[in-house]
């Protein structure tokens, strides 16, 4: 073993080939790129917000949009400057950029205008003034003389002198910030405040002063360009924008599938690199080592392996968080041992450290994620230390691409091994940080944690413990990097993640991703075969083989990704329409039994009196009625009454005619009717416009409370549509207070002549003040009911509600199904495991129920 000490890389005099200087160079234009891919992002959703404005705050959302795209596009600027070696290519580029760059100064002046309420007509007119100076700038672009051919040469990068047509615009810009802008922002601080965020008003006033952070480099200072870094000012102005209605970090990132599509372009991005940059970057003596076999194998099985789950989980559920999170540390995963791979090849060490710091700026943040998959699995809030665990991960990010990751290198039989430095160390002592707390945090909570979320607990511990293993060799110790063998714990994760129940697609939908993903790796498969004997010429066999393998592998995982992205709303319109024709058809079956019931009902009461007696009377009171010529009074030991009430009946039925007014509420006790006979509970009576029903009744059951609460909820979502409905119309309508109880009741036939099944009791008092005491558009419950249901649904404690003639009573509301038991995101329609829970509860099954957490 030999070990190499490392002198922080600077480009060597003399000419050097384009791909060399791109690789020398690629710490100080990364930024750049960062700052571009953020600007697009902001401005996608910038637009969202432009297509939803009205009237001027269209206007401001447009001038928004478009600084977004050029404030980004600043950023590849700077890159093209730092990365790109021969100076036409690099002036063509500019001038091509600038187009998108020109409305930067424009649009920004704008929007410092509406910031101070239109107060500040100077700084329309300035816009106008930029605007006509970017004009000119697209003249100059446009005749061939924007940029000169004359470059400042810097260690990051070479900057072209802009010609008469551009500095005009790259004067005004700076200029117009300082002596309108500032004192603008200054007199009206007040207003600004109270009608935006400051982050906002941070986020503008760094964003001129980065971009002027630029001057020093265009007039031959070697001072690095702030320009690099917009994309921090435009998080801030994002945020200061967007935050209280648009921008919830929650909604964008996991209802919106936000972190889905942002990791997958991402994720593209890399594997395009990756396939191209061997496929053009590898010459045939980079395997003149013996070191790519077999060490290479089990990195690339770890990459290639890990992305492949990351894609699977995250496909399979893109608004899951715990799918979104297990796919982040996978794809994590992956970038540490991506670069492994070109340790053990025979290239350049500069392209080797190069590929190795771009992986470790993803990697810093391991731990956060890891930590947080953690406490997603058991059910648990992030910690308060995490915090902390961030604040590292951030600050190792910032030190990777820096002299401070690798002080050196060490050549092992099985392939060089970077020698760690500061950064590194930094990296290792945070995930050693996270492996601990998490020990810590299991072993506390292990009674409470199920199977699935102890192999995501257990997958982490082994995945830290391979990556903590790999500091021995990066610090002269001479063992095989055993971190080349992430695909175990990575193949551990994603089974346990799936198991976790994280996995939603219907097997239709699968199938259909899976065939056209086919379509394209058999593709990809012939074009291999056929590509095989033209590399087969340069290199061995193994080599082809391996070649072929780092070429083909990322393409086919690209087109796996991009399959379940572009899929992916067409399957979920297909679930959708899957799901309806299920639910057709479940109704046309139910439909045909009651048919059939009918007409063996019809056979058997041959009688038009027996007809009438069993639509008025429960089925079983019927049968007793008529063999005895009366029913017994039956106590029903826990019952639950179910009541509600429009509020505002009789205001609203004052401004509508008779026959309007009964139609309606027909209208809507029959579809109360409907709900609740397929909630298996029993229509009472109706008072005026009270509606009261039951469950538990006359048949006993262990199961009315939960029946009641599910048709609450079909009752409620039913009357928000109507409400929806007539306001649109702009017609009067009402609203619904529910009040549900359980507890014991007497029930029987009242009446010789017009039989009534009815029921007495205190329980029905109480449900009654569940109802009176509620508040509209809501479920109100009392205690008994909550503790037959807490476990079913989402409630809300209320506190001690005064009840008329009870007292106080404890009272809940109903909210939904929990997640777990809902197949909708609104938690309405219960899913197929709620169906094998509430199964075995009818059947008398005790069920054990887990400690909430």
């Amino acid at each position: 073993m030999e070990s190499y000490s490392l002198i922080y890389f600077v480009k060597p005099e003399g000419i050097i080939s384009n791909w060399e200087y791109f690789w020398y160079q690629i710490p100080y234009g990364a930024p750049g790129i960062l700052t571009f891919f953020v600007g697009l992002f902001l401005s996608y959703f910038a637009f969202q917000k432009y297509r939803k404005s009205k009237d001027d705050d269209k206007f401001f959302h447009l001038n928004l949009t478009i600084s977004f795209i050029s404030f980004g596009c600043v950023g590849l600027v700077l890159t093209t400057r730092a990365w790109v070696q021969d100076v036409e290519t690099l002036v063509l580029w500019n001038d091509l950029l600038y187009f998108f760059v020109a409305p930067l100064a424009p649009t920004a002046f704008y929007l410092a205008y509406h910031m101070t309420g239109k107060q500040s007509k100077l700084l329309l007119y300035y816009s106008y003034i930029c605007w006509f100076a970017s004009f000119v700038l697209y003249l100059g672009v446009i005749l061939g003389k924007g940029f000169e051919t004359t470059v400042f040469e810097f260690p990051f990068g070479k900057y072209p002198r802009g010609s008469a047509f551009v500095r005009p615009w790259g004067i005004l810009a700076p200029l117009g910030y300082f002596l309108l802008i500032l004192p603008s922002f200054i007199k009206h601080y007040q207003y600004i405040r109270k009608h935006y965020h400051l982050t906002l008003f941070h986020g503008v006033n760094l964003l001129f002063l980065l971009t002027t952070l630029n001057a020093p480099s265009i007039l031959g200072f070697k001072v690095y360009p702030g320009g690099f870094f917009l994309f921090i000012p435009m998080l801030l102005v994002a945020y200061g924008v967007f935050r209280s209605d648009f921008f919830d970090v929650n909604e964008l990132l996991f209802q919106k599938n936000g972190m889905f599509y942002f990791l997958f372009a991402l994720l593209s991005f890399v594997l395009i690199f990756i396939s191209f940059g061997v496929s053009f970057g590898l010459s045939p003596n980079a395997y003149e080592s013996a070191k790519w076999y077999p060490w290479g194998i089990p990195p690339v099985i770890s990459v290639f392996g890990a992305v492949f789950l990351s894609i699977i989980v995250a496909g399979a559920n893109p608004s899951a968080r715990i799918n979104q999170l297990c796919a982040f540390a996978l794809i994590l995963t992956g970038f540490y041992v991506i670069q492994s791979v070109p340790l053990k090849l025979n290239i350049s060490y500069v392209v080797q450290l190069r590929i190795s710091q771009m992986t470790f700026v993803a990697f810093a943040f391991a731990p956060s994620i890891m930590v947080r998959l953690v406490f997603e699995a058991i059910g648990q809030k992030s910690p308060i230390w995490l915090q902390g665990i961030d604040f590292l991960c951030v600050t190792a990010a910032i030190l990777a691409p820096s002299p401070y990751l690798f002080v050196g290198y060490y050549d092992y039989p099985w392939s060089r091994v970077h020698h760690g430095g500061p950064a590194e160390l930094l990296v290792g002592a945070n995930g050693a940080i996270a492996l601990i707390l998490v020990l810590f945090t299991f072993i506390r909570n292990k009674g409470y944690i199920n199977f699935a979320s102890k192999w995501i607990i257990g997958s982490f511990l082994l995945s830290a413990l391979l990556l903590l293993a790999a500091l021995l060799p990066s610090h002269g110790i001479p063992i095989y990097p055993i971190a080349d063998f992430q695909f175990i714990p990575a193949f551990l994760l994603g089974y346990a993640v799936l198991r976790h129940g994280a996995l939603s697609l219907e097997g239709r939908t699968i199938q259909l991703s899976q065939r056209l993903a086919n379509l394209g790796l058999i593709t990809m498969a012939i074009a291999a075969i056929l590509y095989f004997p033209l590399i087969r010429e340069q290199y061995g066999v193994g080599e082809s083989a391996f070649h072929l393998t780092m070429i083909v592998l990322p393409l086919v995982l690209f087109n796996y990704l991009v399959v379940y992205i572009m899929s992916r709303p067409l399957a979920e319109e297909l679930d959708i329409s899957y799901f309806l024709l299920d639910l057709e058809k479940q109704k046309a079956d139910e439909e045909r039994e009651k048919a059939l019931i009918a007409q063996d009902k019809a056979e058997e009461a041959r009688e038009e009196s027996e007809k009438l007696l069993l639509n008025i009377l429960p089925y079983k009171v019927a049968l007793e009625l008529k063999a005895k010529g009366s029913v017994n009074p039956t106590r029903f030991e826990n019952a639950t009454v179910l009541f509600t009430d429009f509020k505002g009946f009789t205001r609203v039925a004052e401004g509508m005619d008779e026959q309007s007014l009964i139609e309606e509420l027909d209208a809507c006790f029959t579809q109360f009717d409907e709900i609740i006979l397929r909630n298996n509970l029993e229509k009472l009576k109706t008072i005026g416009d009270s509606y009261m029903c039951a469950g538990g009744l006359p048949v006993e059951n262990r199961t009315s409370a939960i029946d009641a609460c599910l048709a609450a909820l079909e009752i409620q979502s039913f009357m928000n549509q109507l409400k929806e409905i007539k306001s649109a119309l702009n017609l009067p309508f009402w609203e619904l207070r529910l009040g549900i109880h359980t507890g014991p009741v007497v029930a029987g036939v009242v009446g010789r002549f017009k039989f009534a099944y009815d029921i007495w009791g205190d329980t029905v008092n109480t449900a009654s003040r569940m109802e009176s005491g509620g508040e509209t558009g809501k479920i109100n419950v009392s205690k008994e009911t909550y503790e037959l249901v807490k476990y079913f649904f989402e409630t809300e404690y209320r506190g001690k509600i005064h009840g008329k003639n009870k007292g106080d009573l404890d009272m809940y509301f109903v909210h939904r199904l929990r997640p777990r038991y809902s197949q909708d995101p609104d938690g309405k329609a219960p899913n197929q495991y709620f169906r094998e829970v509430y199964a075995r509860i009818s059947r008398g099954a005790n069920i054990r129920w887990k400690k909430e957490t």
